[in-house]
């Protein structure tokens, strides 16, 4: 990088210089990923889909937060502290935000926080008791702020390092140093062995019918039954997420490594996004497999526009969410805009609701973090008694999965996923994770299948080797 290239851009507080432009990300996050903490936020460069845009890169944040149960660790400048208390606030206290949001159309995302928030994040808060063995390392939240960010434009085809005025000069060195070396060079990535599940086929249907009896007696009218599969793991893990990518072009995908662990998210789903105080949320419902013939996947595109059972499904969810936002959104500004839109990506087709609203006044991005999460499509409704009857007959903790992999910019602006279609990482074990939405009328058999339909396309990738 030739840094005399940078140029101040008047009244906004960062320098931008152009970079070559690439179809894909993969070449320059390859010469980020022995710095700290580097994350990749990839959209597949798909042109007939939307949302694919942009693509975001970045390592070596200023500060970074781990959080396992009550405690969130603080690192900074080398230094670490640890702090109690609900997770969120201590992100928000940590983040103070900007009054004016420096965002454009050109630059959606200039810096901020980067990372996921697990799914059993805020058991806490919500008086979830949680008994099962912890056996997966990843915290329950993983943050990185951080000053500088790759922009890719793939619209426009342009590249752009934007770095902020705030950042340190020795992340600079090290981001010029960085850009002019070759990069880490990529490694194979293979099993040691079949993927096997939490669930035995009998063991699912018996957690399955348990939610049924709940859903009769009146307890809740969806539940969001998963299972996990697990196999063991070498190699490097980028290699894997580079390859399932270039499969799945998920629009909503993420790539975060933290030592020997990595979270390897391609999720079609969006959670919350926020614009200028503005809220949209796009559940998923309703699911039908792929087929390389193409009668064949028409009929199951067709099939499923005509369930009943998969719209009503649907707008559950979609009325719970409408909830959520309605806790911190202004009165009056919550609108579906589209209600069982049919989407169709690589391995399945889906039913896609979208709501809108806009921020209170007086709430902020944390807030909306903090009523809406974990998203209502992966729990099911009523909200809280979902999750209660998932902590009791799921046999193992969800970790990343389930939870949202988001940015955060400094001007309160933010775009999440829901991490499904995601794989963890941890140590010697890679681990992914099927599920759906159980209601009164379901079909044992078909929910089992419908788990396997939604992730087997990666299993079968890593198993045939990547």
């Amino acid at each position: 990088m030739n840094t005399e290239a940078l140029r101040q851009t008047g009244g906004v507080p960062y320098t931008l210089t152009a970079l070559p432009y690439e179809p894909t990300p993969y070449p320059l996050f390859k010469k980020l990923r022995h710095l700290p903490l580097p994350v990749l936020l990839a959209s597949g460069n798909d042109r007939s889909r939307k949302d694919t845009r942009f693509e975001y890169l970045t390592a070596a944040p200023d500060t970074i937060l781990r959080t396992r149960d009550d405690k969130t660790q603080v690192k900074q400048q080398g230094i670490s502290v640890d702090v109690e208390g609900n997770p969120l606030q201590v992100l928000a206290d940590r983040f103070p935000l900007e009054s004016v949001s420096h965002a454009s159309i050109d630059l959606p995302f200039t810096g901020g926080a980067i990372g996921y928030f697990g799914y059993e994040l805020l058991h806490a808060e919500h008086r979830i008791a949680d008994h099962r063995d912890r056996d997966i390392s990843l915290p329950d939240m993983l943050i990185g702020i951080y000053s500088w960010v790759i922009v890719i434009d793939h619209k426009k085809q342009i590249t752009s390092l934007v770095i902020r005025d705030s950042c340190p000069a020795n992340t600079r060195d090290a981001i010029a140093s960085a850009l002019a070396g070759t990069g880490k060079v990529s490694g194979g990535f293979g099993l040691d062995g079949d993927f096997t599940s939490n669930f035995s086929r009998d063991a699912y249907q018996a957690a399955y019918q348990r939610v049924i009896e709940y859903i009769l007696s009146g307890d809740c009218y969806q539940v969001n039954l998963t299972q996990r599969f697990t196999a063991a793991c070498h190699g490097d893990p980028y290699t894997a997420f580079t390859r399932l990518q270039t499969i799945a072009k998920a629009p909503f995908a993420a790539f975060m490594e933290d030592g020997d662990n990595a979270v390897l998210s391609f999720s079609p789903e969006r959670f919350l996004q926020v614009k200028n105080r503005q809220v949209m949320t796009q559940p998923i419902k309703g699911t039908r497999p792929r087929n390389p013939d193409p009668a064949i996947d028409l009929r199951n595109k067709t099939e499923l526009e005509a369930s009943l059972k998969d719209r009503a499904e649907n707008l559950m969810i979609v009325d719970l969410l409408r909830n959520d936002l309605g806790r911190v959104c202004s009165t009056g500004s919550i609108n579906v805009t589209d209600l069982f839109e049919t989407q169709s990506f690589t391995n399945v087709h889906h039913l896609v609701s979208t709501i809108t609203g806009s921020l209170a006044d007086t709430r902020d991005v944390f807030a909306l973090l903090q009523a809406g999460f974990p998203g209502g499509s992966i729990t099911g409704t009523p909200k809280i008694r979902a999750m209660e009857i998932i902590n009791e007959l799921e046999t193992v903790i969800r970790s990343v999965y389930c939870g949202a992999f988001a940015w955060i910019d400094f001007g309160g602006n933010m775009d999440s996923n829901i991490c499904i279609r995601t794989l963890v990482k941890d140590a010697d074990r890679i681990h992914c994770w099927g599920g759906g939405g159980v209601v009164a009328d379901s079909v044992g058999d078909q929910e089992y299948q419908e788990t396997l339909d939604k992730i087997s396309l990666f299993m079968d990738a890593l198993k045939a080797g990547v």
